[in-house]
């Protein structure tokens, strides 16, 4: 179930993101103190609100849009596994032309709309599978710590490697998930940024980014 506009401006308000105060979105600064108040506003378990964390490695991903409008400026971009939403929204904002954002998760893809709209945007959010659709017609593709599990992980590197034969450019910003892939990447550049403690049980990840050969 969705979060509700008040629980969001009550635990999760609009904030700037760190390090691109051009652009906000819904932060928690407690994240245990939201999942409780969102499991008791609907009266059942819900998943942890991973929608709520600007996590490192989107960014440091931002970052780099931010810094080099030349790689979104009039292109068609995918952010997948999009949560919040922030790469996506950032990419519009740097200029392309077109941005879509893809997440399993319905509430990730409710609250990166809200955000979205917070600035001013409209990006075409969507709940879905990318390792189960053949992304078509984007220019770039961007993808943020995606690779945690071994399957997923296989899946997603066959359909980010099709794509790539087809035309489209993949970067990948990872920060030390256990399956990134071995080969064919290009370092672009590597950041060490805060994270949260609670959930990631360290003050700070080191985010490198990569363009998928």
């Amino acid at each position: 179930m969705n979060p509700s506009l008040n629980l969001l401006r009550e635990h999760a308000p609009l904030a700037p993101l760190p390090g691109l105060p051009a652009i906000v979105a819904h932060q928690a600064s407690d994240v245990f103190a939201l999942w409780q108040a969102w499991e008791a506003e609907c009266g059942q378990v819900c998943d942890v609100p991973y929608w709520a964390i600007p996590w490192p490695a989107a960014l440091v991903l931002s970052a780099y849009l931010w810094a080099n409008p030349s790689l979104v400026n009039g292109k068609s971009v995918l952010d997948c596994g999009c949560g919040g939403g922030v790469a996506a929204i950032t990419a519009l904002v740097s200029g392309a032309r077109q941005a879509t954002g893809y997440d399993l998760d319905q509430e990730a893809i409710f609250v990166a709309r809200e955000n979205a709209a917070a600035n001013g945007l409209t990006v075409n959010f969507a709940c879905q599978d990318v390792t189960r659709s053949e992304p078509q017609g984007f220019d770039l593709i961007l993808v943020a710590d995606l690779f945690y599990q071994r399957e997923v992980s296989a899946a997603l590197l066959a359909t980010l490697t099709r794509a790539r034969q087809q035309g489209s450019e993949v970067i990948i910003a990872d920060s030390g998930r256990p399956f990134l892939p071995k080969e064919n990447l290009h370092e672009l550049a590597c950041q060490s940024v805060p994270t949260c403690f609670a959930v990631e049980g360290r003050l700070s990840r080191t985010v490198r980014l990569y363009r998928l050969a």
